[in-house]
């Protein structure tokens, strides 16, 4: 077909072809390349490739339309030889990296998807090369002897493999329908019956206007259904992955963020009203014009603003809250929490981001806010390292773990008047840290579980410990440690626990376990087995803290534990008030004619002693005869076995 350009109706048209529609294409290519950036959607395989379809069409569209130009307005072989090979291969190209998206889409196992991608990127370069050196070996498009150009339509290379990646892009959908969404499935096999009706029906008028088109339709269709958009209506927010995918790419670039977080604290999911939503939207958009408002969950939003563009967002932000914010969300009487921080280089990803607001809103009250600053991102990048540390020496499993310390707190014994028990406790010496006391670390341990390995490093080096006081030539009864009840449930904790004092050659009489007081039903069936297995060992048991909320009469006496410990807020209560020394003595004095040793911990004056003493003290525990020491120096206090 000869490509001399003819005058139509006052436009150029080159078989049939007319550049308005490549022009358009182009723009909303770009539109939507614009449009995938501003919705921060999570950059996934299945992403790029949807992504890279466009930018392929975009250059195809423009290289057809340049095509056009040169043709009408220039005279150059080479160029349009490069032109239309561009256009030709870019299409080619779309349709390898389509049935790529689809094979993924559709979950096609691995060695059949390698087979597939052999096969297509095969055909693909063959065609590709062979459509390129049509000009220079004289079929499809060519110049003849004249110097017209001609195209043939219908036998040229491109139109072959058009044709052979439709018909494969069929088979895929069809063959592998039933895992596709149903709706999605129809979709894309009525668009691609569109598209081939658009190509047959160019191709017998003798034109390709419509060509590059029928590649955008299948992609429309995937960025409405797939990809979807990332904003409420509601509110103006985008939603969770938007977030995510935000974060990193903040942590990727290192952009200075800050974050005003907003979660309103109800018992049930709590579903926002449009007025609300508009409401808030509105409120933001006021006072950040540049910010962007997230989603992520129905009771949670997050405004990240940009500080190189908003240099005092943080003054900005509590003149909102103090000034508007109050007076607006009282209407809706709804509990919330207002946390507002910098972008930490460590946090990367929705997961952390949660993780960073609970650890600065878990302390807050009710209907409060709080502005952050270095000393609590310490605090959090401190808490995150403890974790990581935790989690190491939990999962390197090594009983003598050297960041783990054993510390210990002797006991008097009231009869005796020695010391001949200890309670040992828990230290972490970590490089970065150096000592960490057990209030911050037990309860992430129990919250991450970790705190059973702790325990058994513990009592490892405890019982080691008590064989060399013991070879030495030292008078030791026994030494306590303490248990979680969270580990209680493990179904090898005894087995275990066996086996690590027997290893270590001491009289399971020698060690001690305390054990808070069981919670409901289940937690005082599981301590109720364990104590009686303990007892058949020979184990000694201790009834931790007792006195600390509410305690159950009935069940600490149904556990026929071997020794009381009376808390420390008892026996301050005590030494305040008559009332309260009544009641200490009364339940020691229960104790006591029941047949349990009472042991008084936080012992710290002389009045205190004899207020115990008087008490049916057994043992005496704090500060008053020791604190904590490193177990080796537990020797000092330890009296040698008489001949």
């Amino acid at each position: 077909m000869n490509l001399q350009p003819k005058i139509l109706s006052n436009a150029f048209l080159i078989n049939g072809y007319t550049p308005a529609v490549d022009m358009i294409l182009v723009i909303l290519c770009i539109l939507l390349l614009l449009l995938l950036r501003e919705t921060f959607i999570r950059r996934s395989r299945l992403f790029l490739l949807f992504r890279t379809c466009i930018a392929l069409l975009l250059i195809a569209a423009f290289s057809n339309s340049c095509f056009y130009y040169t043709v009408l307005y220039f005279d150059s072989d080479t160029t349009l030889c490069i032109l239309r090979a561009i256009y030709h291969s870019s299409l080619l190209l779309i349709f390898c990296l389509y049935a790529a998206y689809l094979k993924i889409l559709i979950g096609i196992p691995g060695k059949t998807g390698h087979i597939m991608n052999i096969f297509l990127y095969s055909l693909y370069i063959i065609f590709a090369v062979v459509d390129a050196l049509s000009p220079v070996l004289g079929y499809s498009f060519y110049r003849d002897s004249s110097g017209a150009w001609h195209d043939n339509l219908y036998l040229k290379p491109f139109t072959i493999a058009y044709g052979i990646y439709m018909a494969f892009i069929f088979f895929l959908l069809l063959y592998y329908h039933k895992r596709i969404p149903t709706s999605l499935f129809h979709m894309l096999v009525i668009v691609q019956f569109i598209c081939v009706f658009l190509v047959c029906a160019e191709n017998y008028f003798g034109s390709n206007t419509f060509l590059a088109i029928t590649f955008l339709l299948p992609i429309m269709v995937i960025l409405y259904m797939v990809h979807g958009s990332s904003y409420s209506i509601k509110t103006g927010a985008l939603n969770a992955d938007s977030l995510n995918e935000y974060l990193n790419q903040q942590a990727s670039i290192q952009i200075s963020t800050y974050y005003m977080c907003l979660r309103f604290d109800t018992d049930s999911e709590y579903v926002m009203p449009d007025e609300l939503g508009k409401l808030f939207f509105n409120f933001w958009n006021g006072y950040f014009k540049n910010g962007l408002l997230f989603h992520p969950s129905t009771d949670f939003f997050v405004l990240a603003i940009d500080v190189s563009d908003i240099r005092n967002a943080d003054k900005i932000a509590q003149d909102m809250i103090q000034n508007d914010f109050k007076r607006h969300f009282e209407t809706y009487k709804l509990p919330y929490k207002i946390v507002m921080f910098n972008h930490l280089d460590f946090c990367e990803n929705l997961e952390q981001f949660y993780e960073l607001f609970n650890f600065f809103a878990e302390p807050m009250e009710l209907n409060n806010f709080r502005s952050c600053d270095t000393a609590d991102y310490k605090s959090f990048h401190d808490m995150k390292y403890l974790s990581a540390q935790l989690k190491d020496i939990a999962e390197n499993g090594s009983l003598d773990d050297k960041r783990v310390l054993v510390y210990c707190q002797p006991v008097r014994n009231v009869n005796a008047g020695n010391y001949d028990t200890a309670e040992a406790l828990m230290r972490l010496n970590l490089k970065d840290t150096g000592m960490v006391y057990p209030n911050r670390f037990i309860p992430l341990a129990e919250k991450n579980g970790y705190i059973h390995k702790l325990s058994m490093i513990i009592l490892n080096k405890t019982c080691r410990a008590i064989r060399e006081f013991q070879d030495e030539g030292y008078q030791l009864s026994r030494v306590s440690v303490n248990l979680s009840i969270s580990e209680l449930s493990n179904k090898n904790f005894m087995e275990e626990f066996r086996q690590i004092v027997e290893r270590n050659g001491v009289d399971f009489h020698t060690i001690a376990v305390e054990l808070t007081e069981s919670r409901n039903d289940t937690e005082y069936e599981l301590v109720l087995d364990r104590v009686m297995q303990f007892k058949s060992l020979g184990v000694c048991t201790y009834l931790d803290d007792f006195g600390t909320g509410y305690s159950n009469f009935d069940r600490i006496l149904s556990l026929k534990l071997d020794v009381v410990k009376f808390d420390r807020s008892l026996l301050l209560m005590a030494n305040k008030d008559e009332n309260s020394q009544f009641i200490l003595n009364y339940f020691s004095t229960a104790f006591k004619k029941l047949g349990y040793k009472v042991l008084y911990e936080g012992v710290e004056t002389d009045e205190q002693e004899t207020i115990c003493v008087n008490s049916h003290a057994d043992y005496l525990q704090g500060f008053k005869f020791s604190k904590p020491i490193p177990i080796e120096e537990l020797k000092n206090f330890l009296s040698p076995i008489q001949e």
